[in-house]
């Protein structure tokens, strides 16, 4: 099927290694420099004990045991071990300081390379955390704006599984490459401080693997940043599919959506198949180079043996067979973290792209200095929040899109009641998402209680406005948490309060467990209305100054509409309230009714003024009016002209 094809469009794809991005996530592990540097210090022992330590050490040994029945020594006692070190240190070890020396160091090893992987571990687990900490906290920050662009799906890839590859890599895999790089530094100054020629033997191959190695880099990058794409969009499809899944089902088009499916996750497996086939091609490569220069040096070393001008022996023969794996094992590692991170930089980008977002709704300095951010507001600087309401020549468009409210004054008094008509798009929720500073003006201001609102903070703004959406949104968790999440310490008493004005109290008592029922699958046994009451409990729970309902009654039935409305009419009364109403009869009692259409307010009055104008109001209450018997249109004529 081509249905959605367009939401998965790959990224362009860069092809080369982008170390700034590294750099900037490397910070993450600078935080914890303790443990960096203790994982570090314990990787330097390891390493010198595994490719410096251990090698001259053994070719001491063998070099003690070929003269063993030469010197013609009986007594073990009397061995002595000679041992040549980094940088040309010698020492003759007698055979009890050898065993002892040797012993000392295989313990040491042992108790650093627990510290080493146990300081690795923690220093993962910090950076994830630390990572998706600040994630968690950007996105609490960032504007309606950014999730109009974004799916739920791409930002939960970026919060699990990339924070979790970018712990690892800065963790493990970067111990991996200091562990590899201190091998090869060791081993080479330790080859070098014995015999120049032969350890200019072991790195001759050195030239090609850096040829080849930038070759395959390129094209592993390529290839695993298309499959973390691969993996990305199917994230989202995941999430679109599953939250769709019941409009799916009422099409009747499961085979379709399941072909769908089919197509991307096996897009998915072809990307990393051959990423993977990449990778199977570069490994063994740097593998057979390794086993090739074995040869090489056991041949030269051999040839060389009793030639005085080169002065080798077996001793130093085996010596150099080891360092050759000192040296290619170390490489073939690295290349095996390089793919790592090559896999890995994909996500890192996407990200870095979210902590580096520009948040587009923020406060000024000096807002911020006195009424503190929205995660750590200062409400003891909040000032009353009275109600009145004024659009100051306010003009708005989304982003590049055409101009969605056109230079608009509108004066809202408070404790007035306010309510928005007009067909779909004519900029009803576009005015109380710029109230709420989900959005700003881009022309003219808004200001409450007679000062601009951005010369307020964000948190004192929305601390004081209620918003019921038309689409209820119902958490995991208990009846008492939903209804009391907009009020963290609210009593069981003020959550039943909230709740017996919008008439849930007698049901929600009537459950298993009262109001400690949980809820889980978001309310997925509950009805469209009953979630909708749950909301309008949530938002009622706060006691705004200003309450806006978005089309709060549209998932509830007329019955019990008509006891809800009469608990609003208490509830609205001393407070501003913006309601935006598809359904007319639930705004009859309003104080006023603007009639918006294409950004512009075309008419403002009371409902039985704007009926008495017989104007686009008029019209549109009339086609609902339609759908009534004649005795139930007499009935609410009388009722909404007579008793306004």
């Amino acid at each position: 099927m081509a249905r959605g094809r367009g939401r998965f469009e790959e990224e362009p794809l860069p092809e080369k290694l982008n170390f700034s991005v590294w750099v900037d996530i490397g910070r993450y592990a600078l935080r914890h420099w303790k443990i960096l540097l203790a994982g570090l210090l314990c990787t330097v022992f390891v390493t010198f004990y595994d490719s410096s330590f251990v090698p001259v050490m053994n070719a001491g040994a063998i070099a003690a045991a070929n003269g063993l029945s030469s010197a013609g020594i009986s007594d073990i006692n009397d061995l002595v071990v000679p041992v040549t070190f980094i940088f040309g240190i010698h020492v003759d070890f007698s055979f009890v300081s050898y065993a002892v020396t040797l012993g000392v160091m295989i313990v040491l090893r042992s108790v650093f390379i627990f510290l080493t992987f146990y300081t690795t571990n923690l220093l993962s687990m910090h950076i994830m955390t630390d990572l998706r900490r600040d994630c968690f906290s950007k996105i609490q920050n960032l504007s309606f704006s950014y999730f109009d662009r974004n799916s739920s799906g791409w930002l939960i890839s970026r919060l699990q599984s990339d924070t979790s590859s970018i712990g690892d890599i800065l963790s493990w895999s970067l111990n991996n490459v200091l562990w590899s790089v201190f091998q090869i530094i060791f081993a080479l100054l330790t080859m070098f401080s014995i015999h120049v020629w032969m350890s200019l033997v072991v790195l001759a191959s050195l030239p090609f693997v850096a040829f080849i190695t930038p070759l395959f880099e390129k094209a592993i990058l390529k290839a695993h940043r298309t499959a973390r794409n691969a993996y990305s969009h199917y994230v989202g499809y995941l999430a679109e599919s599953i939250d769709g899944a019941k409009t799916v089902k009422t099409l009747g088009i499961e085979d379709d959506v399941y072909e769908e499916a089919e197509a991307i996750t096996e897009d998915v497996r072809a990307k990393r198949l051959f990423a993977g086939k990449l990778n199977a091609g570069y490994i063994p490569l740097l593998a057979l180079t390794s086993q090739v220069m074995t040869a090489v040096v056991m041949f030269v070393g051999l040839a060389w043996i009793g030639d005085p001008s080169f002065a080798v022996n077996a001793a130093l023969v085996v010596l150099f067979l080891s360092f050759v794996g000192s040296i290619y094992d170390p490489i073939s590692s690295i290349a095996e973290v390089m793919t790592e991170f090559m896999a890995a930089q994909a996500g890192a980008e996407k990200v870095m792209g979210l902590l580096n977002e520009k948040i587009e709704i923020v406060d000024s300095p000096e807002v911020l200095a006195k009424y503190g951010t929205v995660l750590e507001p200062k409400p003891e600087a909040y000032e009353p929040f009275r109600g009145d309401i004024t659009y100051e020549n306010v003009s708005f468009h989304y982003q590049t899109g055409p101009e969605v409210i056109f230079p608009l004054n509108l004066t809202i008094q408070e404790g007035t009641s306010v309510a928005l008509v007009g067909e779909t798009g004519s900029g009803k929720t576009t005015l109380v998402n710029l109230l709420c500073r989900f959005y700003e003006p881009t022309g003219g201001r808004i200001l409450i209680d007679g000062k601009d609102y951005r010369d307020r903070s964000l948190g004192w703004l929305r601390s004081n406005i209620g918003y019921v959406q038309q689409s209820p949104f119902v958490w995991n968790g208990t009846y008492f948490e939903n209804i009391a999440y907009g009020k963290p310490g609210a009593t069981l008493e003020e959550v039943r309060a909230a709740a017996k004005l919008v008439g849930i109290d007698d049901f929600i008592m009537e459950s298993k467990d009262g109001y400690d029922t949980y809820l889980r699958d978001g309310g997925g046994m509950l009805s469209q209305g009953q979630k909708q009451l749950i909301s309008f409990a949530r938002a009622i729970l706060r006691d705004p100054r200003v309450l806006i309902l978005d089309e709060a009654t549209s998932s509830i039935d007329t019955e019990t509409e008509a006891e809800v409305q009469k608990a609003l009419n208490a509830l609205l009364k001393g407070r501003t309230s913006i309601v935006i109403a598809h359904r007319l009869s639930t705004i009859v009692n309003s104080d006023r009714i603007l009639f918006l259409e294409h950004g512009v307010i075309v008419e403002d009055g009371t409902h039985k003024e704007l009926l008495a104008k017989k104007g686009k109001y008029h019209s549109l209450y009339m086609t609902q009016f339609q759908q009534l018997s004649v005795g139930e249109q007499i009935d609410r004529f009388e009722k909404e002209t007579v008793n306004v």
